[in-house]
């Protein structure tokens, strides 16, 4: 539920005019502690396991690794959308908790070079990977937080790289991506941590 709340506390006070972390950054440095601060009125930290810097720190840490993945995923379900409905661009389906003037600016950079270009890099720089994973745009600290969550706080590194490294689909479901794979988990079973 904190994750969510977080979600919808970076939405409300998104800046305008700003596309991603770096333009935050540069253009309403601000944004990050006023959303820390609207979300530590809901949500307090255990001072036993952090004090107040640290927990500031991993709450930013948390919403600079998942701006990303926000603002992909809503990508991708305007691009299903545009698929489904031809003559239909990205400014056509913006989500209903996006300002417009923030979703016009992440529609025109959708379909910009800068953009197609950095795609097309970051794809050829997956390729390159001698052991993918499918992970997806998840972090593995974040698989990390999802296996301990749904297993009562208990960290189980080895269950946590096989989700990592093996296949999803229903046919080869459990198949690991790569034999590099396998052979890592099956090498350095004790030097797991490290990896991540």
């Amino acid at each position: 539920m904190a994750l969510r709340t977080l979600l919808a506390i970076m939405r409300m006070f998104w800046p305008d005019g700003c596309i991603g972390a770096l333009e935050i950054d540069r253009k309403s440095p601000r944004f990050w502690n006023k959303c820390i601060n609207e979300f530590l009125r809901y949500y307090t930290f255990d001072p036993r396991f952090a004090t107040e810097a640290e927990a500031r720190a991993s709450i930013l840490a948390h919403m600079r690794d998942n701006l990303r993945r926000t603002l992909v995923d809503d990508r991708e379900r305007a691009d299903v959308k545009i698929a489904g409905a031809s003559g239909t661009t990205y400014a056509d389906h913006r989500p209903l908790y996006m300002k417009p003037d923030v979703w016009s600016r992440l529609a025109q950079y959708w379909v910009s070079e800068e953009f197609k270009k950095k795609s097309a890099a970051e794809k050829k720089a997956r390729q390159a990977v001698k052991v993918p994973h499918t992970s997806g745009a998840r972090s593995f600290d974040r698989r990390r937080r999802d296996y301990m969550e749904a297993h009562d706080g208990k960290l189980d590194e080895l269950a946590v790289y096989k989700e990592c490294h093996t296949l999803k689909d229903e046919e080869r479901k459990g198949e690991w991506i790569t034999e590099d794979a396998q052979k890592i988990i099956a090498c350095r079973t004790d030097q797991l941590a490290g990896l991540f």
